[in-house]
């Protein structure tokens, strides 16, 4: 029998050690790492949604099969495949699942962008044959696994292929649909903070505050660095008591306040964890942008997870990682920006990770792109922002609001 010290020479990444850990069987040293139902579910879906009677995925099914028998030819390298689709796919939710790596598994005369394609063919077919949402609410996953793949083939001269893996994957996964306006999909809270909630509302409006978890230099602009010459305050971790919570706050328009400040456990609740299940929002492009828009679409997003979540956590509010919540934004965008119209109303977080103007969302020469680039020029740093709308601020979003 095989061990797992076996299979490590396949991966070209280290193993977290739930994959490690996970127990072998003989069975799938020959098991397919994509059925026959499952490729036929895929080429049924992608049919539907082109509508072109599986033309399109014919050429490449007969790729995927090639790669499935040089997989069988290798039992080792199959386990291993098998073992990583079990951790992938079948043994974990999709938005827990969290493996940032340039490839997936060495296959020998082959891209990783092709190996990428069958995982993601086989989270796909998984979903269609076992999850099996409706058609009309994961024709957009279909959609972007057929655009994603022509964009790869594209690139690579008629190679088949899949770009953007791990985001591809999530979409596949059957946990992330679009309603109205908005994308959505399950994941917890962002670590990096915890949120209190007391019984009165602070002069914005809002009864929760916003505490740093860790310790960082703090810009004089409120913004977190490492750069020891940005830094004008140096923010101290988080500090809990029997009595209180010591921390630095983050004001909702996503400065972090130079002192710390104590919290009283007699007054403050804990509202939010990185236990706390929430739901990830993404903005697809050339919809609607309005505050009217995020209410609706979260109303529906809430109404459909609630149920489809009910085994896994109660839903705690909304979240988003993205470019669009930078506090830097008020620096480079008009004040009546529908992007900073949006930061009024959420609570804006900061983030470490620095970005530049060659944002893949920003079309190139744009005057946005250009704002971006002098506001870097002129020596400032332009990071990512987090967002959080609890729950009760979400069911009537826009009645919250902060200056920023």
């Amino acid at each position: 029998m095989l061990t797992f010290s076996d299979l490590r020479p396949f991966y070209p990444f280290d193993p977290p050690e739930a994959l490690a850990s996970l127990p072998l069987r003989a069975s799938d040293a020959s098991r397919p790492l994509l059925t026959e139902e499952e490729l036929a579910a895929v080429a049924e879906a992608t049919a539907t949604h082109q509508q072109d009677g599986g033309a399109w995925f014919a050429p490449c099914m007969a790729f995927l099969r090639e790669l499935l028998a040089s997989l069988l030819a290798e039992p080792a390298r199959n386990m291993a495949a098998i073992l990583l689709r079990r951790y992938l796919i079948e043994e974990h939710q999709p938005w827990e699942v969290h493996l940032y790596a340039p490839s997936l598994l060495e296959l020998p005369g082959y891209e990783p962008g092709a190996v990428d394609l069958l995982f993601v063919t086989a989270a796909l077919g998984y979903t269609l044959t076992v999850r099996k949402p409706p058609y009309d609410l994961n024709a957009e996953n279909i959609g972007a696994y057929i655009g994603y793949t022509r964009a790869y083939c594209d690139a690579h001269g008629g190679k088949w292929g899949i770009n953007e893996r791990s985001w591809n994957l999530l979409g596949a996964g059957g946990c992330m649909f679009v309603f109205h306006t908005l994308k959505f999909q399950p994941e917890r809270f962002a670590p990096d903070f915890l949120v209190l909630k007391n019984g009165k509302s602070s002069k914005d409006g809002s009864p929760f505050v916003t505490l740093l978890r860790h310790g960082f230099g703090i810009a004089p602009d409120g913004s977190l660095t490492r750069d020891e010459a940005r830094s004008s305050a140096h923010a101290a971790p988080l500090r809990e008591t029997e009595e209180a919570y010591i921390a630095h706050e983050i004001l909702p328009d996503g400065r972090v306040w130079p002192e710390a400040r104590t919290f009283r456990k007699s007054e403050w609740t804990v509202a939010l964890d990185e236990n706390s299940m929430m739901l990830g929002l993404h903005i697809p492009p050339r919809l609607p942008y309005t505050v009217e828009d995020h209410r609706r679409s979260m109303q529906e997003a809430y109404a459909f997870y609630a149920p489809f979540l009910k085994n896994v956590g109660e839903i705690k509010g909304f979240v988003c990682y993205s470019w669009l919540y930078s506090a830097q934004n008020k620096h480079i965008l008009p004040p009546e920006s529908n992007i900073l119209e949006i930061q009024r109303h959420v609570h804006l977080c900061p983030m470490l990770t620095e970005l530049d103007e060659s944002l893949m969302f920003l079309r190139p020469g744009s005057s946005l792109q250009q704002r971006l680039a002098d506001f870097r020029a002129a020596g400032n740093a332009y990071h990512v922002g987090y967002m959080y709308v609890p729950l009760e601020e979400a069911e009537t979003f826009g009645s919250f609001k902060h200056e920023i």
